[in-house]
């Protein structure tokens, strides 16, 4: 039995970090050396890393992934990924979430996972809506260039850390500063998430 851990981003290294995956990782007991990272859109189906771990696994093993959405934004491949690890009795955990199908999967599992994949791929095609109505307003107003207004929508996908620990701020269970390091930005950047998220 082997621990893997996959871990994923949409954009570049120097924009999106991955330490909160990999803390995952370490806390799971995940060696290293069976750590897979990439930085590509979870919309993919074909991406390299994904790919040569699903090859590599072998019954009895465990697949360590933070949430759902790190594996897939897609509902049809998060299913196959479903039935291939089913049929090779891997052992899957996702962030809370811990699907041993090393034996045999409940239904009410089953469509738990069937939910997951389904709000990831609602909120994918919700951020690809608002990011083109952006563009095309822009296109509008004669502006082509630069970069689409930030909304929560695009908040969300870039930094989801985000909105969980701002929850916790609201509640004063951590400070303004603790918001900051736990979602990896600065300040600055948190004052202005801050009023996108609490714009009306």
């Amino acid at each position: 039995m082997a621990k893997y851990s996959y871990q994923r981003a949409s954009t570049n290294k120097d924009k999106q970090s991955l330490l909160r995956q990999e803390k995952f990782a370490i806390d799971h007991e995940v060696p290293k050396c069976n750590w897979y990272q990439e930085y590509a859109s979870g919309a993919k189906t074909d991406r390299l890393k994904l790919q040569q771990l699903l090859s590599l696994l072998k019954e009895g093993d465990e697949l360590y992934v933070i949430e759902a959405s790190r594996l897939t934004r897609s509902l049809k491949q998060l299913l196959d990924i479903l039935d291939f690890v089913k049929e090779k009795k891997i052992k899957l955990v996702m962030g809370d979430f811990s699907f041993d199908v090393t034996a045999k999967m409940s239904p009410f599992l089953q469509g738990q996972l069937m939910f997951l994949g389904m709000m990831n791929e609602i909120n994918r095609l919700i951020i690809v809506s608002n990011v083109q109505e952006g563009v095309d307003a822009a296109r509008e107003e004669g502006r082509i260039g630069g970069q689409p207004r930030l909304t929560k929508e695009r908040l969300y996908e870039k930094n989801p850390d985000f909105f969980k620990y701002y929850a916790q701020y609201k509640n004063k269970q951590i400070t303004l500063k603790e918001l900051g390091l736990l979602s990896q930005v600065c300040k600055n950047t948190v004052y202005n998430y801050i009023k996108v998220i609490e714009s009306r």
